[in-house]
């Protein structure tokens, strides 16, 4: 009886189907809280520059209405200041948290996963504003649409934008490969391609849908489209063009990937906590 190595292979292991499904929940978890967490801190730092203009507003956890008396006689500076200032300083933090990682070398391929995402997210937080911005006087958009009146310009600026961060979706995505916790996915470009989709583009979506329920009703058109700028790094995952490859060098793991059976009711009952204090105004 003949057998195929490859299926053999796939049965079990970290290529089975059954792994590949933990990885992708596990890498879904981390990017809707690292999500989360980056726009309650966006959201904390407006409502404190807001609160020191002596600005009236509402505030939940991630996110600002203002009151339609609030936004009449506001001046430039302010617009620039406290729409602007927030991605810029995510940004900031974002580029040093790289900087960490690349000094980080002995630690769990989980931390490394929570590490990126977060870096995914806040190195990007001004780019992803900037196309969002386009489109929506919401947030950055304020700013963004203050300061470049044309929508022409706006346009071309935010097209660029969009060419940058194709151009360095490998950089994210060797940064993702770093964060394997076996070889077996680094072996040819099949493998990594697998791994990706797994750990950063399945996630993606399902994440994104989930982060849809803390938009309800869906009112926030500007934090939907940072989010959806999120799978621009996905583009270059399917292009089949072979590229040379340096494996990065990954430290051997327990590869359990859920400790417990219950570790994963214990995150979904945190993240429904953390929506129904979302729902709450402050």
């Amino acid at each position: 009886m003949n057998h195929n190595p490859l299926i053999e292979k796939t049965v079990e292991g970290p290529l089975s189907s059954r792994a590949l499904r933990e990885l992708s929940l596990f890498s879904t978890l981390i990017f809707v809280f690292a999500a989360l967490l980056t726009q309650f801190f966006l959201t904390l730092f407006t409502a404190m520059l807001l609160k020191a203009y002596s600005i009236t507003f509402s505030y939940s956890l991630f996110a600002i209405n203002f009151l339609s008396e609030s936004i009449t006689n506001w001046s430039e500076n302010q617009i620039y200041f406290i729409f602007g200032s927030g991605p810029v300083i995510l940004t900031s933090a974002g580029l040093f948290l790289l900087f960490v990682m690349d000094r980080i070398i002995y630690t769990s391929w989980k931390i490394k996963l929570i590490f990126t995402w977060f870096a995914l997210l806040m190195v990007n937080a001004l780019p992803f504003s900037i196309i969002a911005g386009v489109f929506f006087y919401e947030g950055f958009g304020m700013a963004f649409q203050w300061l470049i009146n044309s929508d022409v310009i706006r346009v071309i600026i935010a097209l660029l934008v969009v060419l940058l961060l194709i151009f360095y979706s490998r950089f994210w995505q060797l940064k993702f490969l770093k964060a394997s916790y076996t070889t077996a996915f680094l072996e040819n470009s099949n493998t990594r391609k697998i791994f990706l989709k797994n750990i950063y583009f399945i996630p993606w979506i399902a994440g994104f849908i989930i982060l849809l329920l803390f938009n309800w009703p869906f009112s926030n058109f500007y934090w939907r489209t940072f989010l959806l700028s999120v799978g621009l790094m996905s583009i270059t995952i399917f292009v089949r063009k072979k590229r040379p490859f340096r494996k990065p060098n990954i430290m051997k793991a327990d590869k359990k990937i859920f400790t417990s059976r219950f570790q994963i009711l214990y995150l979904i009952i945190v993240l429904v906590l953390i929506w129904v204090a979302h729902n709450f105004l402050l």
